[in-house]
């Protein structure tokens, strides 16, 4: 199997040298803390436009009491800074996650590249998935009007959920159907040029390599949504 080498590359793309270092250079801490405040806003924005208090009397009066509503609120208000944390920890296993998967599938092609390196283009690909978040928030606000806790995945853009729509499909298969969207696709597509640009000046190569190896990761990250998911419920 080849293995690349950087200065095999410089004496035949010297073009492609020039944008790895580039890419290098890209401060990491800048992109993952602009990648967590992002996500942070959008969800400071969710909660002050669509989850507000009036969609929790609206949906839950009919199922407990006023004052156990009023309970639920004053404990977010309380401790929405546990939410902002573990949302923090959950966007870092992801990306870790993901970048670990795409490692193994490198290795394995014998392919020399730094983890920090291919983590950071993970980073960086991360802002396709805030742009379908902010897509989702988007829905949820134009019909925030009809929206229940039971809908609110009927309204994730471009997926297999929202093609379906979430009353035809159990739910455990929310998830699942949820992640199978376009934006998906995307990502993988990005990142493999990402590191094309890096590795090997071979788009198509990258792909094949990026696909199976995240393909892999996300199968089993879905299993795991779906068996946490089965035994809440």
């Amino acid at each position: 199997m080849l293995s690349y080498r950087s200065h095999d590359i410089q004496d035949i793309h010297p073009e492609f040298v020039t944008d790895s270092s580039i890419f290098v250079k890209l401060n990491f801490s800048i992109v993952f803390g602009g990648v967590c405040v992002t996500y942070l806003l959008l969800t400071y924005l969710s909660e002050a436009w669509i989850f507000t208090g009036e969609f929790y009397y609206r949906n839950l009066s009919t199922e407990i009491s006023l004052y156990s509503i009023e309970g639920i609120l004053e404990t977010k208000e309380r401790f929405w800074w546990v939410a902002y944390f573990v949302q923090i920890l959950v966007i870092l296993f992801k990306m870790l996650f993901a970048a670990l998967c795409i490692f193994i599938g490198v290795v394995l092609s014998d392919i020399e590249i730094a983890f920090k390196d291919l983590f950071k283009s993970v980073v960086i690909t991360e802002s396709i998935f805030i742009v379908s978040q902010f897509v989702y928030l988007v829905n949820l606000y134009v019909n925030r009007a009809e929206l229940t806790f039971e809908t609110t995945t009927n309204y994730f853009p471009l997926s297999m959920l929202s093609y379906l729509g979430v009353e035809n499909v159990d739910p455990w298969l929310h998830y699942p159907l949820q992640t199978l969207n376009l934006f998906e696709i995307a990502y993988i597509l990005c990142i493999s040029w990402l590191l094309s640009k890096q590795w090997k000046p071979d788009f198509i190569e990258s792909i094949n390599i990026v696909l199976p190896s995240y393909g892999i990761g996300l199968l089993i990250w879905m299993v795991l949504v779906v068996f946490l998911t089965l035994q809440i419920s």
